[in-house]
């Protein structure tokens, strides 16, 4: 490593302390992702996390991944290889298939991001396997990047609320309201035009 990277590490709350594992990798190797649908401000984003390869050589069992503060609404559905268990903070993925460590892991889930302009999320991964484990957890500090770090926790940062959705939702919402009203005046106009027959009727 050419430079010194200061660097904090994010613990999962609720689980067993962890041991980074020691892959001899470097700066260059693959890390963990996330893919959001979306990054803007009060949305509800479809995440997608992918592990790239097991713990050296060693096929991977569960991935657990800690939800950070602000976000809510939390939901995750399990899949063919994957079963799902979701904690007050995390949410865990386990299978009785080990992924081979050739092959990336992917798990999908969903938030609602915060109000927040340009609030960093950091989703620290635990990557299980059957020898060992993988700490991704590691995020830079002082406006350092990912560039020198082994182990770097997937980050999101939130981006300004997609303009125009308020307005949009207005205009869905005033046609039903404006139909509404029709109904009730054509209604009254039938109701109307009833009595004066009637009366028109009467001898």
């Amino acid at each position: 490593m050419n430079r010194t990277t200061v660097v904090r590490r994010v613990t999962l709350s609720g689980l067993a302390a962890v041991g980074l594992v020691a892959l001899g990798a470097t700066s260059a190797m693959a890390h963990v992702t996330i893919t959001p649908s979306t990054t803007a401000a009060g949305a509800t984003a479809e995440l997608r996390v992918e592990i790239p390869h097991g713990c050296v050589g060693s096929a991977t069992t569960a991935i657990s991944i800690r939800m950070p503060d602000g976000v809510s609404d939390v939901t995750a559905s399990g899949t063919d290889r994957w079963t799902v268990e979701q904690a007050a903070d995390a949410l865990t993925w386990t299978t009785d298939e080990p992924l081979p460590d050739t092959e990336h892991a992917e798990v999908e889930f969903s938030v609602r991001l915060p109000d927040d302009e340009g609030a960093t999320l950091v989703f620290p991964v635990i990557q299980q396997c059957e020898q060992g484990e993988a700490a991704w957890t590691e995020v830079a500090e002082h406006g350092e990047g990912h560039d020198g770090l082994e182990r770097p926790a997937p980050v999101l940062v939130v981006t300004p609320g997609e303009p125009g959705t308020e307005s949009a939702d207005a205009e869905v919402r005033s046609p039903v309201i404006t139909y509404g009203a029709a109904g009730v005046l054509a209604a009254g106009v039938l109701a109307g035009g009833a009595v004066l027959l009637r009366r028109r009727r009467r001898p």
